[in-house]
């Protein structure tokens, strides 16, 4: 039987390669002469068959060395039942935002666009087209006041259709989000205690210090899914900011929950993550 999430899944039988035969897109020559014909699928597809994901930020050599913040850039892969990335990319992200947001802005008021786009070594048609757009505008906020606010929206095949919101409460010794659909129902909250390792010894470039553990709620208060921020490794932890984090779905999560929840880890790296070095954002301090 085949693994649910192997890329095999989206392929039809093999069949042996004949003389004459001439290769057409979308067929792939696989190990002993078979052929087989790929079958691409779409953001929402791709989506709707993963049970989590794993989104790796890519490392910035020039940022770490010049401490200046640059555009974040983040590649989503499915997990392995250990929560560790399996396979290539699905989807990448990439932020659109100004250099003076990024660096003369406090963490949870500068505004920002991310353009999550599919990825898919195949076929064309797919490969680097728009699946979800994210933003949030600048907000002047303050403790309990006017709290931020990100839109997720759909525009895969050129659609422009709000998904659902994700703001920034004012929570007290605790790091989170709340996460609601398009008819601003509560889904989802995404809380993480601020009394851990990774979030008091941040600054230190060890696993543990670099390791924060958040719990996925529904509305009734069940803890329904997971979430973990990574180190990528010591040397690299040491010198930027570059982090990675694996989310177990709930179980009864729709397609459109699993997007909100992936842009919901987006917001939490852009809030607390990006620089630990800033005291006004550090993630144990209150009313973050």
């Amino acid at each position: 039987t085949k693994h649910p999430h192997s890329p095999n899944r989206y392929m039809q039988q093999p069949m042996m390669m004949q003389p004459g035969m001439v290769m057409q897109p979308g067929m792939m020559m696989h190990p002993g002469g078979n052929v087989v014909m790929y079958q691409p699928k779409w953001g929402w597809e791709k989506l709707a068959e993963r049970n989590g994901i794993f989104i790796k930020q890519k490392f910035d050599l020039l940022e770490a060395a010049t401490g200046c913040e640059r555009a974040n850039k983040y590649e989503i892969f499915s997990i392995d039942q250990d929560g560790d990335k399996k396979g290539k990319a699905i989807f990448k992200a990439k932020e659109k935002s100004s250099w003076c947001a990024r660096n003369c802005m406090r963490a949870h008021c500068r505004p920002f666009k991310v353009q999550v786009t599919n990825q898919d070594h195949v076929s064309e048609e797919i490969d680097g087209s728009n699946f979800l757009s994210l933003e949030r505008d600048c907000t002047c906020t303050c403790l309990c006041l006017n709290r931020p606010v990100m839109e997720v929206k759909n525009v895969e095949k050129g659609a422009n259709e709000l998904i659902g919101k994700i703001r920034n409460p004012f929570l007290c010794c605790e790091l989170g989000v709340d996460i609601y659909n398009q008819v601003e129902q509560k889904i989802y909250d995404i809380r993480g205690n601020c009394l851990q390792c990774g979030t008091c010894c941040a600054c230190f470039p060890c696993e543990n210090c670099q390791t924060v553990d958040f719990e996925i709620k529904n509305p009734t208060g069940e803890i329904v899914g997971t979430l973990q921020k990574r180190t990528k490794d010591c040397w690299k932890a040491a010198i930027g900011d570059a982090d990675n984090f694996s989310m177990t779905f709930p179980t009864n999560a729709t397609k459109e929950d699993k997007a909100l929840l992936v842009s919901a880890i987006l917001l939490l790296d852009f809030t607390y993550f990006e620089d630990n070095s800033k005291p006004q954002d550090n993630p144990a301090g209150p009313g973050i």
